[in-house]
Order: structure tokens, then sequence, then C-alpha cells
């Protein structure tokens, strides 16, 4: 993924994701903390999450001093929420954080769920930007996945969208579906084509332990295409797309216009961001935390003043920089040996040098100045490429 030098775009300020882990219809495939049927516990929860907001806060004051220039609200399906309860955790985040006039508010949503009116009062809210977990526009591929909405859906959502304000639209879109053919990739990719729309994620499925999914591949119900057959789709979404003018700046998420994902960005380029919420993430001060993944647990910890983090550890040096470089490496901007010598006081080569060497000759890297970044075949293999920084 080639990137042009001039171009670099590195973040330094803080970005801050809301976790709403409600759902009206979990797809069969989901692996994130999502729950379907769980109303009743909405005002519980929201009330969990304004407290845990605050109490952060006031336990970490300098999270209150750096600047938050993105804020990702995910899921689950943030839009089950009412207007009135998203405006409730907006305020809450401006009140106790240090929030930049031009921060990027995303927020993710389910086609088919939402009408033109709600869209219209995401955007007054100060939402700048909108994912729609699109997924393909194949209907029988949907009812197969147990989606909630239909190929017309899709398109009006990200038509409503558009007219009601949002400039910025993403849409995931997954290869590699239950019975899925290459027709199917070059039908999506011609609605695609048709949308008012500046980003895509796009990644192959993922058959995770534990969810439907796995249970219907395990007996045989359900079959996925073979190998060779993803390949080929791989090959056609991420050229496809690129085709349509869209830049692959990330190895699942590609861009019009530099119409970047900011929030995730945070995530690649080696930034501190804040989660909240049931099962949320988070890296501040080189201390990465996970909450509890379910809803009442959660819930009860924040009504007794405790955090609910079940899982805490501390970065050292060797893991900061076997991070700093696999995320690094995801994205077209790569490596860039001078902010690596800057932040950790010491060269890269020095501790990665044969590895940078081996991954050169491999053609699965390249080298242009002080910048390594992936190659083609390095991006169908990426991660081979990051094992080899973790296992140094």
């Amino acid at each position: 993924m080639k990137t042009n030098r001039n171009d670099l775009f590195v973040q330094r300020d803080m970005g801050i994701y809301i976790h709403i882990p409600f759902c009206k219809q979990k797809c069969i495939y989901c692996d994130f903390p999502a729950y379907q049927n769980l109303e009743e516990y909405y005002d519980t929860y929201l009330y969990a999450l304004v407290q845990e907001m605050t109490m952060f806060g006031d336990a970490y004051p300098k999270s209150r001093t750096k600047l938050v220039d993105t804020v990702y609200f995910g899921g689950g399906t943030p839009t089950e929420l009412s207007l009135l309860q998203l405006e409730q955790i907006l305020n809450t985040i401006k009140t106790n954080y240090n929030v930049s006039p031009d921060c990027q508010f995303t927020i993710e949503s389910n086609p088919g769920e939402v009408d033109q009116a709600y869209l219209k009062g995401l955007h007054k809210l100060g939402f700048s930007r909108i994912s729609f977990g699109v997924q393909t526009f194949n209907d029988t591929s949907l009812v197969s996945l147990h989606r909630s909405h239909n190929r017309e859906d899709a398109i009006h959502a990200v038509q409503w969208a558009f007219k009601e304000g949002f400039q910025d639209i993403n849409i995931d879109l997954i290869y590699g579906l239950p019975n899925q053919t290459t027709d199917e990739i070059n039908k999506n990719l011609d609605i695609v084509s048709t949308l008012p729309i500046n980003h895509i994620s796009t990644y192959g499925l993922q058959v995770e332990k534990g969810t439907r999914l796995y249970h219907l591949v395990d007996k045989g119900v359900i079959s996925l295409p073979d190998e060779s057959t993803e390949d080929t789709m791989y090959d056609m979404m991420m050229q496809g797309i690129q085709d349509l003018g869209f830049e692959r700046y990330e190895i699942s998420n590609f861009a019009k216009d530099k119409a970047y994902s900011k929030h995730n960005l945070k995530y690649w380029q080696y930034c501190d961001y804040l989660g909240f919420g049931a099962g949320a993430h988070s890296f501040f001060d080189s201390v990465r935390r996970a909450n509890n993944r379910n809803v009442m647990p959660y819930a009860r910890k924040i009504d007794c003043f405790e955090f609910p983090v079940v899982d805490e550890e501390v970065i050292d040096s060797k893991r900061a920089r076997e991070d700093y470089c696999f995320l690094s490496l995801r994205t077209k901007w790569g490596i860039n040996t001078v902010d690596f010598a800057d932040r950790f006081n010491i060269r890269l080569e020095d501790i990665y040098g044969s590895i940078l060497d081996n991954l050169i000759e491999k053609n699965l890297i390249i080298q242009d100045g002080d910048l390594y970044y992936l190659t083609p075949e390095g991006a169908k293999h990426g991660n081979y490429v990051f094992s080899q920084f973790i296992k140094q």
C-alpha cells in the first residue's frame, strides 16, 4: 500500500469510544458484546455509562486535559437508543472531557432500523459521520445471516443520511459469506458505485467459536466458499473498490478524498483512547483496560462506585514497540522510523533490522526512505507479517 511521502497523516490527540451493547436482532456471526431483547435495561445501562465517564475523569484528571478529536459510538446498535438518550451521553462527554470544536462524531447503525427523521435528528445532535452495517446487498445472503434489513433498506438508509446532511458515510461489506458467489461480489460493487458514500470497510467472514454461525458450519448446515474462491473474492473486493475511486489506506479500509475514519486511526497509530460501556477497551497512559462484557455485572460495578474492569495490562517498552510496528503496518503510511525513534528513543533497525530485511526479501514490505509499508502481497498475508514483530 504505497503512500506519498508528503501525505503523512499522524495523530496525537485522544479518542473516546462508547459501546452500546443492544441490538434488535443479533447476527449469526457476531462475536461482539451485543444483546437483543433487553429494552428493560436501557435506562439502567445509560445511567451506568454516564457514571463511568464521570468516575474515570475524576480518577484520572489527565484524561480531562487531553484534547479529544474523535468520538465513536459502536455496538451492538447505538441507534437502538432514542435521540434524547444519545444526547445525554454526548452532553456527559462534553462536560467531562476536552472535546475539540472540530471533533469527528461517528455512530454505527443498521439499515432498516432508522428512518429519515431519526437520521435528521442524529445530524442535528452533532454526529458528522455514520457507518451502516450493510454487509451485502443480496437479500438471500442477508436472510441467511439473520440481518434485519434488505437491499432496499440499505440503499434508502444511505440516501436518507446523505440528504439529511451526512457528508461522511461508511458502509461495511463482508465477503466469503455462506453460498456467496463472485457474481454477488460484482453486483455489490455495482450498487456501491451508485451510492453517495466516501468510505468502505470490507472484511472476510470470520467464523468465531461460540457464535451460531460456528455451530451451523460445524454441523454442516451452512457451507462457506472454499479457500480458492475466497481468495478470488478478496482480490475482486480490493481491486474493485479501488477502481471506484477509493484509496486503500488500511488493510480493510478505503476512503475517497481522504475521508478517513479518524477514530480507527487512533488504534492503528498508537494513540490514547478511552472506551466506556460493557465490553469496551481503553488504552490510556500506557495501560490497556477491558470492561466486563455483560450488561448487568457491568452496571452493578458502577453502582458500587467501582470500575468494571476485568483485564488490565501495563504495556512495557518491548510490547509498546511491537504493538506500534504491527498496528502502523496496517496503514498505507506504514512504520515511520523517525516517529519510532522519537517515541522509543531507539532506531527501528537496531531492534528489527533482520526481520525487516527478511520481509523485504520476501516482497512483503517495502522500504522508502524512512518509511516501511506493506506490499499488496504483504497486505494479503498481513497476519504473518505482524507475527514477525511479536515473536522477536
